[in-house]
């Protein structure tokens, strides 16, 4: 039940995005690629009672991919 929660919030979420999107396509663009996925990744962690000793690995992976990002983002 629990899952279906999560896929409904997210989904939610995701649908206010792309209906933001058609006015700031950039801005969207940006914070939907990776850190609303991240951040709604951390959220469900936590809520789910991960140790945050797992959260920070995780949330230094994504910062680990952050200039990868920015760099596909330029030469695109």
């Amino acid at each position: 039940m629990f899952t279906v929660i999560k896929i409904g919030i997210s989904a939610i979420i995701i649908g206010l995005i792309t209906a933001i999107a058609s006015r700031f396509p950039t801005y969207v663009g940006m914070v939907a690629a990776l850190p609303l996925v991240s951040i709604l990744s951390l959220v469900w962690l936590y809520v789910e009672g991960q140790q945050v000793n797992s959260l920070a690995k995780f949330a230094f992976g994504v910062l680990e991919g952050l200039p990868f990002v920015f760099s596909y983002k330029m030469y695109v």
